[in-house]
């Protein structure tokens, strides 16, 4: 008889690790509290680790087709003077898909038949070998073999288990997607102010942009669309017409939060993955990759392992990968947001460093990992 898994939450992380589990033989059922399995958000970067992890799932081509390749990456400061790159990504397999995309591909993948839409999952208990499930409301969902907690970075099991409960980082801003692309296809860039920061990237088409911005969240929650053309004034015209040509009800406002690294992923045989587990600051453009990645070492894994010997192994491949880019993530937020003493020092270091050392440096980030 086959091991029996439930997945609670339908994102990218829960949704991989439904179609992961299922290849490794598992009987998957995946728990989502929304009525339907509904995206949220613009674009998102997928890289080449976590395409790697994209193919291992079946996914890879199908992303490739939906999504734009991301060809070349600068950092620049609202001068114009280059701080890091620009380099070129050809032959890194780095793209970067709607949302809405990636998440309908993952759904076709895993099947609608294995997702249980309108269900919120209140309380999952470990005994005799067995998780059980119980609903909000008190209902007996079924006892599994195997539970991943994937429902996002405010998971209440996930903080019960690891106690690890987010935090605000000091920082947060807008994003959106416009018809009018960036100038150059295939292009990515990042220009830093004064404790802000524009992104522009080609997204197949189209142009997604963020704005990050120091402030609290009651600050940021009210970053409207004149706000954002005025603080946009100062940087390059590109980026005032993509901020101009934005729909305002459109603007997806995000308060950043993160995780604080755990000690492990979970306790016997409850595995938490991607922003329940780890959530980090989005200045690696890592989040959903390491929620594949997540999955993909599982899926591995649990083809190997009996469901009660996974967790050690999991943490062992993944505690010292995800804590590095964890911390990379925050560095970057630190320095772009922290004092400005300390972000025109290190804007001075990175000026300084050559771009074949800029190069070598992406690469290294981009590299898949090996779980085979």
């Amino acid at each position: 008889m086959a091991s029996s898994a439930a997945v609670i939450g339908g994102g990218i992380a829960g949704l991989s690790a439904g179609i992961a589990l299922r290849k490794a033989g598992f009987g998957v059922t995946l728990f989502e509290q929304a009525e339907e399995i509904r995206p949220t958000g613009a674009a998102l970067s997928i890289w080449g680790n976590a395409m790697a992890g994209l193919d291992w799932l079946g996914c890879g081509n199908a992303v490739r087709g939906k999504a734009a390749g991301v060809e070349r990456l600068a950092l620049r400061d609202v001068q114009g003077r280059g701080l890091f790159g620009p380099v070129e990504l050809s032959g890194s397999d780095s793209w970067l898909p709607l949302r809405t995309d990636l998440q309908a591909i993952l759904l076709e993948r895993l099947g609608a038949g294995d997702v249980r839409c309108g269900v919120a999952v209140g309380r999952a208990q470990e005994e005799g070998g067995r998780v059980a499930l119980t609903a909000r409301d008190g209902t007996l969902l079924g006892d599994f073999d195997l539970l991943i907690v994937a429902d996002g970075i405010h998971s209440d099991i996930a903080t019960s288990l690891l106690g690890n409960p987010p935090v605000y980082r000091g920082y947060g801003g807008v994003l959106n997607l416009v018809e009018a692309a960036p100038q150059a296809t295939g292009h990515g860039e990042e220009i830093w102010g004064e404790g802000d920061r524009f992104g522009l990237f080609d997204a197949g088409g189209s142009g997604y942009w963020f704005y990050m911005a120091t402030g609290t969240q009651a600050g940021i929650a009210v970053l409207d669309h004149s706000e954002l053309l005025r603080r946009s004034q100062s940087f390059p015209e590109r980026i005032r017409e993509a901020v101009a040509a934005s729909d305002p009800a459109a603007l997806i406002t995000i308060p950043i939060h993160s995780r604080p690294m755990p000690k492990s992923f979970g306790r016997g045989r409850v595995i938490c993955i991607g922003d329940a587990a780890h959530a980090m600051e989005p200045n690696q453009g890592q989040g959903a990759c390491q929620g594949i990645e997540d999955a993909w070492a599982l899926g591995i894994l649990a083809g190997r392992l009996p469901p009660d010997r996974i967790l050690p192994e999991f943490d062992r491949l993944r505690l010292k990968r995800v804590a590095r880019i964890h911390r990379d993530s925050a560095t970057m937020g630190a320095i772009a947001h922290g004092r400005p003493w300390l972000r025109r020092g290190v804007s001075a270091i990175f000026r300084a460093v050559p771009k074949r050392v800029d190069a070598w440096q992406i690469r290294q980030r981009l590299a898949p990992p090996d779980y085979c």
